[in-house]
């Protein structure tokens, strides 16, 4: 974390780079763990952890920035092969895996809006031009995918205010809002409390448990109303119906 500005009180752009570096976190514990390419293991050991609890703006930063330094120690303790088997016990081989990973696999029923909320949120990703990547096979509206574009929006946001471009630090504050609003915030508390039921112990309980309390209080600090925990499951028949269980759009993770 050696963007921090070297400063006595935190400032805005150490408060972005925060919340940037821990939805990339985020995004690289939910990618499934054999098409993993970064190695943010090695990246989190030396970590400034007293730095980064100065600098991230929510309500109980002390407590989350511990619990993110746990998470990450026991990320880079467990071994890949229990990571795999872990993530395809919660999440399986499809859509309507035992935890779906996807934010169209919560809420209303109704089949004729699953396209155009596809492509509500790929305009997202379209509007700050990022392409979709051939060697990704997940959706446009996986958890990892949506996190890591709340980081590159952070993250984009920061080289902006760095640049005096106060007129795209704006447009990215209002972009990285919208989605949390919409789409991020609306549906990954309700995720979250299924894996964490599912999981019950190990990495992905942890994860699941942090996840719902940063993006929680993330939501709290942009005055967002964070979604329900109980969203329902839609019907698997439904999905049959809209054509959804073996989606054939493959986008990848926005860079």
């Amino acid at each position: 974390m050696s963007d921090l500005t070297n400063t006595k009180i935190p400032s805005e752009i150490d408060s972005l780079i925060v919340r940037s570096h821990i939805y990339r976190f985020l995004a690289h514990c939910f990618r499934r763990p054999n098409v993993n390419k970064t190695n943010l293991e090695k990246e989190n050991t030396d970590m400034p952890w007293d730095e980064i609890a100065a600098a991230l703006p929510l309500k109980d930063k002390a407590e989350l920035i511990r619990r993110f330094k746990e998470l990450s120690e026991k990320l880079s303790q467990t071994i890949h092969k229990e990571r795999v088997r872990q993530y395809e016990d919660c999440f399986g081989y499809t859509a309507s895996g035992p935890v779906p990973c996807y934010e169209l696999e919560y809420g209303e029923e109704h089949t004729h809006r699953e396209p155009q909320q596809l492509s509500d949120i790929s305009s997202f990703y379209n509007a700050f031009g990022l392409k979709i990547k051939e060697d990704n096979f997940e959706r446009v509206d996986h958890i990892a995918v949506e996190c890591e574009f709340m980081h590159y929006l952070l993250f984009k946001e920061v080289y902006a205010l760095s640049n005096a471009d106060m007129e795209n630090a704006a447009i990215c504050h209002e972009a990285s809002t919208r989605f949390l609003r919409e789409h991020l915030g609306r549906w990954s508390p309700s995720f979250s409390v299924k894996l964490s039921r599912h999981a019950q112990q190990g990495f992905l309980k942890d994860l699941a448990e942090f996840t719902f309390s940063y993006i929680v209080h993330d939501c709290e600090w942009l005055g967002v109303t964070a979604g329900l925990e109980d969203l329902p499951i839609r019907p698997i028949q439904e999905k049959e119906d809209s054509g959804c269980v073996n989606c054939s759009l493959r986008p990848a993770t926005p860079q």
